[in-house]
């Protein structure tokens, strides 16, 4: 009884943070912000008893370092709750990003899509580009979750492969997708750091996102062709038949919910005067509603969120640490002599663009090969690269910040897509990341390219 009151406790302490930052949009209070702030304070040792130990470790050593800087500014002690709020809006992203992951649960979307890779397919190839088609479209909209669903879809559609042979084809066709879609989401996270980061509106990005995203999913549909076309594909006994078009209709009936829900954002954007993500904030909630009363389960959406809520916020506990921890450092930081002697070699390789945007590229990736968090690496990148907005188009550096982070979803050895690949093929995420190795460097290539190209 008193673990649950303690659940329940931490639940309505998040969603009191994410009440206080929705508040603010609408009223610029200097009490409001000093709250919200506190708030904050309180959530950081809530969260790190339950928190996982490496966002115990990370989270301390933000914490500590933030507050040496501190000290050292002359500031008064009074202030410190006001450093603490910066990444509200990230925060309460995460925070309702659940509501669309119970409306596919609901729906129940992803049976649906289960019979497009059986219908009329004769070989792997066309196994893996339908597979990575079905993780794309479901990443939009349930992220890590589509990651479980379709290596479950992938493995019942194809009992009659080796393990040796289905592993690495379900790794690189779920996770390279995965990788691909989370470009030009529009509830991704890495989406909405490097609008903050860098001030490029996320409709400016969009159509150079999109084009990134389509080619290489193409390539990489090509790719699987060749690399697996060989391979005859037997269909499990269990698989039923269902038409093309009826696939096809409930395909493109996702993506059409989607782009509308990408263009009432941009109307309550306008409307409210708002940023972008805090316009997706405000409408996930009630667009999940209109829709799940469109495919007429709203009573049963909305019962399905009553027995998830509380567990779903109390999974944030990990997020509402880092990000908490990070923002205080991150502002502690861009106020010390030491970031400006980091900066220096960067501006330096202003003149050569390209050579940068490869440097960003290859941190990146090591980072994320040896366990940094890909939240904290984009973070500093971030803050090291604010000089160079005046000097280089901030488009590129958007451009290459984004995807030399994503390309850790798809071999980022410590990365979270990984480590759930890891666990649900029982392979040691480092085959996995060898499996994708070669796809990250030219992902991460291809955008420091498209990025020069756009200077």
């Amino acid at each position: 009884m008193e673990h649950t009151y303690k659940k329940i406790l931490k639940s309505s302490l998040y969603t009191s943070f994410i009440l206080l930052y929705l508040i603010s949009l609408f009223m610029d209070n200097y009490y409001l912000t000093y709250l919200l702030g506190c708030t904050a304070l309180v959530i950081i040792p809530v969260s790190f008893k339950g928190a996982s130990r490496t966002f115990q470790i990370i989270s301390t050593i933000f914490v500590f370092a933030g507050i040496l800087i501190f000290s050292f500014s002359g500031e008064n002690w009074l202030t410190l709750p006001l450093h603490f709020t910066s990444t509200a809006l990230l925060l309460s992203l995460l925070y309702f990003l659940p509501f669309i992951n119970n409306l596919m649960v609901v729906g129940k979307y992803d049976e649906e899509l289960q019979n497009l890779l059986q219908l009329r397919t004769k070989h792997l190839g066309q196994l893996y580009y339908r597979s990575s088609l079905i993780a794309y479209i479901l990443c939009l909209f349930v992220f890590f979750s589509a990651i479980t669903i379709v290596q479950g879809v992938v493995k019942d559609s194809a009992q009659k492969l080796s393990k040796s042979r289905l592993d690495p084809f379900s790794s690189q066709s779920i996770l390279r997708s995965f990788a691909l879609a989370n470009v030009w989401s529009p509830i991704e996270i890495f989406i909405a750091l490097t609008v903050t980061i860098t001030g490029v509106a996320y409709f400016e990005l969009l159509p150079w996102a999109l084009f990134f995203s389509i080619s290489l999913l193409l390539i990489d549909w090509c790719i699987g062709w060749f690399t697996y076309r060989q391979k005859i594909y037997e269909a499990p006994e269990t698989s039923s038949e269902t038409s093309g078009s009826q696939l096809m209709g409930k395909v493109s009936y996702l993506l059409g919910m989607l782009f509308l829900f990408i263009f009432l954002a941009f109307g309550v954007q306008k409307l409210l005067s708002i940023t972008y993500f805090n316009a997706v904030i405000l409408l996930i909630l009630p667009f999940t509603l209109l829709w799940a009363l469109t495919i007429k389960q709203l009573k049963e959406f909305i019962s399905y969120n009553k027995k998830t809520w509380v567990p779903q916020v109390n999974g944030l506990q990990n997020l509402m640490l880092l990000f908490i921890s990070l923002g205080f450092f991150s502002e502690m930081f861009e106020q010390t002599t030491m970031i400006n002697m980091i900066q220096t070699p960067l501006l330096q390789l202003s003149s050569l663009p390209l050579l940068l945007f490869i440097a960003i590229q290859l941190v990146s990736l090591l980072f994320s090969l040896i366990g940094i968090h890909p939240l904290v690496t984009i973070s500093l990148m971030g803050t090291l690269i604010q000089p160079l907005l005046t000097e280089l188009n901030p488009l590129s550096l958007a451009i290459v910040l984004l995807t030399s982070t994503l390309a850790s979803d798809a071999a980022g050895t410590f990365n979270t897509t990984v480590t759930i690949m890891s666990q649900l093929t029982g392979r040691n995420p480092y085959r996995i990341t060898k499996w994708n190795i070669g796809f990250a460097i030219w992902f991460g290539t291809a955008g420091s390219l498209l990025g020069w190209m756009l200077l």
